[in-house]
């Protein structure tokens, strides 16, 4: 008998647990199809998942969870680096379409952990027509989202910058996760990159010593094969890599409709360096499936005057 009664109870604790660490979404828009309650059920059951994951500093258990092989493996990428989990218990959310006949939720509020310091982001969710989970990622913010979007000027222009703030996500999280195959395929063959280094310039004395003198910017380009190996020698000897983006503003060029310039604030913090900067992507859209990136530039922020950052005008395109 008090064998039975202890079974109890671990058991009631266990649920009582379960039920702490549980989030149920709701849709507020829901049309109550089995497309919608597939949604609801599976983003349910993977953030519930993440959360006890979380709490028992386990991977991700993906029991009764419909998601196909290559969504589950870009979420475990991303929980290797930066586990997270999600604040509410109960998430009325709005239910968004994006090209391609898909959907997307957005502003899930989440709790992430990189290396030993804990941040407040929003996830997104893309989900497929079938309602299938296809992606995840960390959001920008919202606030600047909108603005960003009603800044479009046509449908056209309207559709891209939509689409430019989902690059620019799943770009900055393709970092948290050292996604490799992503960022190559992401940056065109002939991609243009160019690294701010910071360089101390040393001045002489009258008496012929040497001094320190002020320090300068130093403009370095690497080809697309170049960088890569860069970045996977970064991505080897770190336990974690977070990247953020702020302050991002588009411009689209002014003859050529499918070229857009992005500039941007990024923040980089990694288990062994950190910096701040202000980046510019030429982002191409002839192919919108697949847009590319033809143009990176990074600078470092405190020695780059506003009037030298890299920005779209800059540039001849020539194609």
């Amino acid at each position: 008998m008090d064998r039975f009664i202890l079974t109890l109870v671990v058991g009631l604790f266990a649920v009582a647990g379960f039920g702490q660490n549980r989030t149920q979404i709701k849709l507020n828009n829901s049309d109550n199809s089995a497309v919608h309650q597939r949604i609801v059920r599976d983003v349910s059951a993977l953030l519930t998942a993440c959360n006890v994951a979380s709490v028992q500093n386990k991977a991700i258990d993906w029991t009764g969870i419909q998601i196909g092989n290559n969504a589950k493996s870009r979420i475990n990428d991303i929980w290797s680096t930066s586990p997270f989990r999600c604040i509410e218990t109960n998430l009325d959310v709005n239910l968004l379409r994006i090209p391609g006949g898909k959907f997307q939720l957005r502003q899930i509020p989440v709790v992430v952990i990189t290396g030993d310091a804990r941040k407040n982001e929003e996830l997104v969710f893309n989900i497929r027509p079938d309602g299938s989970i296809e992606d995840l990622y960390f959001g920008l913010d919202q606030h600047r989202y909108r603005h960003l979007l009603s800044a479009g000027e046509g449908l056209t222009d309207f559709r891209r910058r939509q689409m430019i703030l989902d690059f620019l996500e799943n770009f900055r999280t393709a970092y948290n996760r050292k996604d490799l195959n992503m960022l190559e395929m992401t940056f065109s063959e002939n991609a243009l990159i160019i690294v701010g280094r910071v360089v101390q310039e040393t001045e002489r004395g009258v008496d012929g010593m040497a001094s320190l003198g002020q320090q300068k910017v130093e403009l370095i380009r690497y080809n697309k094969q170049q960088y890569m190996e860069n970045l996977r020698r970064v991505f080897s000897r770190n336990a974690f890599i977070d990247v953020n983006f702020d302050d991002i503003e588009i411009v689209k060029h002014g003859s050529r409709d499918e070229i857009y310039g992005v500039n941007l604030r990024q923040k980089w913090r990694s288990s062994t360096y950190g910096d701040e900067g202000y980046l510019f992507l030429m982002i191409d859209f002839e192919d919108e499936e697949h847009p590319l990136i033809h143009v990176r530039a990074w600078q470092p922020e405190k020695e780059t005057p506003m009037e030298e950052v890299i920005e779209l005008g800059d540039f001849d395109i020539i194609k």
